[in-house]
């Protein structure tokens, strides 16, 4: 199973405007971010934010067949109304804690994470991954993280909790022990106003060789 992170921004693409900090300054590739996506072996979309259109151009991708929303925020949803006018044909499916379902032979389960009050959130397994972009807390989320070999987990913001996101400090402290894990990627990146390099090079300070900052375009194996 092949996938690609069309984005890995939080709720702002990055640089962030009028900002002159060393993130937003960068005139590195793997500084410019737009927000948060997956694509999977090329059809399956998960989320579509606002710079959809956009994320599909850059990387010519035209044969998609669904899209997967793990919640209603704008920066998960905002760019939906763009690919139905663009393809009508297009299938959407709302997930909801429980789903367990197989398209195009990849199996999908959806269960609860704590993001929001408001807005009811899941994460997603993915035959031996689990993608959960935004949450408060893991717990809901251990047992379906332990069971993969891939987790890739919210990077929205680095030393404290805040705003419905649980900070990659901790997250490292209670993934680390995760032995089962092969490869742990932070996505839907905050401004952290330091440029991937060092981001890079923090994460696997603070745990270990198998954490590491996703950036635009990466593809992995799983």
């Amino acid at each position: 199973m092949l996938i690609k992170f069309l984005g890995t921004s939080s709720v702002e693409s990055i640089p962030r405007e009028a900002c002159d900090c060393p993130q937003c300054e960068s005139t590195v590739k793997y500084d410019k971010r737009l927000r948060s996506i997956i694509l999977i072996n090329k059809k399956i979309l998960i989320d579509a934010g606002p710079d959809i259109l956009k994320q599909l151009h850059q990387n010519q991708i035209n044969a998609l067949e669904a899209v997967l929303i793990t919640h209603d925020h704008q920066d998960h949803v905002g760019g939906l109304k763009d690919i139905l006018r663009a393809r009508r044909d297009i299938r959407i499916i709302r997930l909801k804690p429980g789903q367990h379902f197989k398209l195009l032979g990849i199996d999908f389960y959806s269960f609860k994470v704590k993001h929001s009050n408001l807005v009811p959130t899941v994460g997603v397994e993915i035959n031996q991954a689990v993608y959960i972009p935004d949450f408060a807390d893991l717990d809901w989320a251990t047992k379906y993280i332990k069971e993969s070999k891939v987790a890739i987990l919210d990077g929205s913001v680095l030393g404290r909790n805040f705003g419905g996101h649980l900070s990659m400090n901790e997250i490292i402290g209670e993934t680390k022990k995760m032995t089962g894990l092969k490869k742990i990627y932070f996505t839907h990146n905050g401004h952290t106003r330091k440029p991937h390099k060092e981001m890079q090079k923090l994460v696997q300070t603070m745990g270990d060789k198998r954490y590491h900052i996703a950036y635009d375009g990466l593809e992995i194996e799983v």
